[in-house]
């Protein structure tokens, strides 16, 4: 079986396209809010929901109207947020002539990528994936992760990485510095995860 190869991606200024505006859209909306992206929708229709988490933000640009193939020249990705598989595929097929990578909402038969269920720690990022075949099972692990890791917790995270940066410069012997590194995420296992 051909694996994929799990990415972060960077989409600060990047030019995102959502094909559709119903709760799928609002999912990958929700996904997408801190990237800082530069967020087009084009749709016939605008969830209600969708409407409202859009006010007020300058990088999210709603068209209400059907897309055309020109619609997808000059994105860097395209999320296709139909409930229509020929539309997805219609549309992949042009974004691939473009080289540009697509996402069909819930069609994994018409994706070159598949979103990931993210549990966000601040700096620290754990992403899910189940191929696009049970986005159910990746939504539950994430649920389990944020209950073992909570979010109150980023500090903590935040103060380790402090401690990294702060042990360079104190301990510039890389295999002294490496033990006590050890030591600290031994602690952290211990305490998250009762390893002994």
């Amino acid at each position: 079986m051909t694996k994929r190869y799990p990415a972060f991606l960077n989409l600060k200024d990047a030019n995102v396209l959502i094909v559709g505006g119903g709760l799928a859209c609002l999912e990958k909306l929700t996904g997408l809010e801190n990237t800082e992206a530069n967020i087009s929708i084009i749709t016939i229709e605008l969830n209600p929901e969708v409407k409202k988490f859009v006010e007020n933000k300058t990088n999210i640009t709603t068209i209400i109207r059907e897309v055309k193939d020109v619609d997808l020249e000059n994105r860097d990705l395209i999320f296709l947020a139909t409930n229509n598989s020929e539309i997805n595929a219609k549309f992949r097929k042009v974004a691939n002539q473009l080289k540009i990578l697509t996402n069909s909402v819930d069609d994994p038969n018409n994706c070159d990528f598949y979103s990931a269920s993210l549990i966000d720690l601040g700096s620290v990022s754990f992403a899910i994936s189940t191929d696009g075949k049970f986005a159910g099972l990746s939504a539950a692990l994430r649920k389990l992760f944020e209950e073992i890791m909570p979010s109150e917790d980023t500090e903590l995270f935040q103060k380790i990485y402090e401690m990294r940066a702060g042990l360079k410069k104190r301990i510039p012997d890389m295999n002294e510095r490496k033990k006590v590194l050890k030591d600290i995420i031994f602690n952290l296992e211990s305490k998250y995860f009762n390893k002994e």
